[in-house]
């Protein structure tokens, strides 16, 4: 079967145009060409488009992942370090460390972002606000967050007018703010070290002059080790309490907490705390037997106290007793 030829069919519409003697003339003659000209397009477009097909031509379509978002992801590393010598520079200008902030008190919460992100840094952290807003724990007093701009050229002015953006709508629900959140700048070898230890994998767009990341909480223990991480741009208030109690290591929340977290596990790959059946029966079974321990004691403590109470209470009668009896 002979194959279109679609250069051809182009060719010869053209001379059929070229060849028709209009009756028509001036705009109306202009109008009546257009048209002949735009269906001819049609049809050589059409005859392309066929061809391509008989021809068992290839069609990709574009549905891979954009080559600068690639390597745009989290690698969890729960269980490592964050080291606590890494220099870094406040909004206050001050020269700090990161042991500065993971001092071995209280947990903390770390993200890493910068100041001129267009939306996602925007979209974060105004969530995680929120949510602090529902949280009954206290920044400052139960833990410590701490940002650091992964952008090496960010100043000090620039992360000070940052920090007073989120900083100002939670002063009224956390009074410690101000000392609880701190805000750095840092070079780039420390943002490269930081960001390779809590796993997190950025880009830079050299002619977008911006950062492609991902949205990334960490919660480090008081000594430093990552214990959770939370992924979603949104934060439940819930999900971040637990997460905050784990991480504390028996600092934060009351012997409750602790034992709720006791029933509960953080599952990476839904990004949330799951309740662990076999603990919850466990601590069940417990309960039961404790509560059992608790009704009987009593009664055996009564009968240790008063060993002969028990007879006193049927005494013999001589008159209706038998021999044997007695």
């Amino acid at each position: 079967m002979t194959k279109p030829n679609a250069t051809a069919a182009w060719q010869n519409d053209c001379e059929a145009i070229r060849g028709r003697r209009l009756a028509v003339q001036g705009p109306l003659r202009l109008i009546v060409l257009s048209a002949m000209i735009f269906a001819s397009l049609i049809s050589a477009e059409t005859t392309f488009g066929q061809a391509a097909l008989q021809s068992d031509a290839e069609v990709t379509l574009n549905d891979g992942v954009p080559r600068e978002v690639e390597n745009v992801t989290v690698e969890q590393k729960l269980g490592d370090a964050v080291p606590l010598n890494l220099p870094l520079t406040d909004s206050l200008g001050r020269r700090i460390k990161t042991g500065y902030v993971i001092d071995g008190n209280k947990p903390v919460i770390i993200s890493l972002n910068y100041s001129d992100c267009p939306m996602l840094c925007n979209v974060q952290l105004n969530q995680l606000c929120k949510s602090l807003k529902e949280l009954d724990l206290q920044i400052g007093k139960d833990f410590q967050i701490l940002t650091v701009s992964i952008d090496p050229n960010e100043t000090t002015e620039k992360i000070r007018e940052t920090k007073a953006k989120y900083a100002d709508q939670l002063i009224k629900t956390h009074p410690g703010v101000d000392e609880g959140w701190t805000f750095c700048t840092a070079q780039q070898p420390i943002i490269t070290k930081l960001a390779d230890v809590l796993g997190f994998r950025y880009t830079y767009n050299q002619k977008a002059k911006e950062y492609y990341h991902p949205a990334m909480l960490a919660f480090v223990s008081p000594k430093g080790v990552i214990t959770r991480y939370s992924l979603a741009l949104s934060f439940e208030p819930e999900d971040l309490r637990k997460a905050l109690v784990e991480s504390g290591d028996g600092t934060v929340g009351s012997p409750v907490d602790q034992l709720i977290m006791w029933c509960f596990s953080y599952d990476p790959d839904s990004n949330s705390y799951v309740a662990e059946a076999w603990k919850i029966m466990r601590l069940a079974g417990a309960a039961t037997i404790g509560l059992m321990l608790a009704c009987l004691a009593p009664y055996w403590v009564g009968k240790k106290a008063f060993p002969g109470k028990a007879e006193d209470d049927n005494p013999v009668d001589p008159e209706t007793s038998t021999p044997d009896s007695i």
